[in-house]
């Protein structure tokens, strides 16, 4: 049977695209055929009570039965290291019994970014993605449609969960701030991690998933839609030239733009929730006073064409 020896758990809007290129271009690594098959939880809808997903439902995978997710590394067989990045097991609470009942030794790593700052991203993916939220200001009123995106950053309840199953040792923190300032160096912890050469040098463009605005909202939904519908039944051939296509028009659909970045003062309030989660990382990493400082969130390039506020309803579109 040919399973992953590690995963990408998460956090999303931290990196896990950029990690994933790098390692699949590693010629000792085999990266599975679905970049998220979300496989090791139960939980397509409802990660936690009172918390649900944004968007459109993902499907259960696990129900496909552990065959379907071994098919995903067809052809691994000679690679030292296989894997998959699904980001939303960090906030899965049946991930660590279902990976330690199906993938036994499996190692995890985690990408952390700022909680703020990651939130705030992640929000404005949905907007990318085609769906109208609430203002992010009403995260602090603890919105239940808002809910998810300040679930995923309390990164204390997350790895003290996965801690506790896997141990220290089968665990590796990457911070998004290394990430980003020096790719190599965190590659290379990453490659001796999970057992592979460190030498290895891909090219280190950033791969990163940039902000952008949809053209319209209902054909950008539809889009996501379809990337989680199962295609089994077609042939390979005719489903690779249907998700060229899918690609092509969301391509067309979708123009670059920038997130206005929360003001300091807001920035700071909004801080002040997740200051036992920054203290934890601290304890598992090092200190981290850029965590803490009230500042402008940082933004993936892009052109000057601006978002709206983080208090108005949001970028239009039909």
């Amino acid at each position: 049977m040919t399973l992953p020896t590690f995963v990408i758990g998460g956090a999303p809007k931290a990196g896990t695209t950029a990690m994933w290129g790098f390692l699949d271009a590693h010629p000792q690594v085999w990266m599975s055929k679905i970049k998220e098959p979300h496989f090791l939880t139960r939980d397509a809808t409802h990660p936690a009570p009172g918390v649900r997903i944004i968007g459109t439902r993902r499907p259960d995978t696990y129900s496909r039965g552990i065959d379907w997710y071994e098919r995903l590394f067809d052809g691994a067989d000679g690679h030292p290291a296989r894997g998959e990045a699904s980001t939303h097991y960090l906030g899965a609470l049946d991930g660590p019994e279902l990976m330690n009942r199906h993938v036994p030794g499996l190692r995890l790593i985690f990408i952390l970014r700022q909680p703020v700052e990651r939130a705030y991203s992640h929000y404005w993916h949905y907007w990318k993605r085609g769906w109208e939220l609430p203002p992010f200001s009403n995260v602090l009123q603890d919105d239940p449609g808002l809910r998810y995106l300040t679930y995923m950053s309390r990164y204390r309840q997350h790895l003290e969960r996965y801690l506790d199953a896997f141990g220290s040792d089968r665990i590796h923190l990457v911070l998004f701030d290394d990430l980003r300032a020096d790719p190599a160096s965190a590659y290379r912890q990453v490659c001796r991690f999970i057992g592979v050469d460190d030498q290895f040098e891909p090219s280190f463009v950033p791969e990163y998933n940039a902000h952008g605005r949809p053209r319209s909202r209902v054909l950008q939904r539809g889009i996501s839609w379809t990337k989680y519908v199962r295609w089994d039944f077609l042939p390979a051939r005719p489903r690779r030239l249907l998700h060229r296509v899918r690609d092509q028009i969301e391509a067309r659909n979708v123009r670059a733009a920038r997130y206005r970045p929360l003001d300091a003062e807001t920035h700071h309030r909004y801080l002040e929730r997740f200051e036992d989660d920054i203290r934890f990382v601290e304890e598992l990493t090092r200190p981290l006073p850029d965590w803490r400082r009230p500042q402008a969130v940082r933004q993936d390039p892009a052109p000057a064409d601006t978002d709206p506020a983080v208090g108005t309803p949001g970028p239009g579109g039909s």
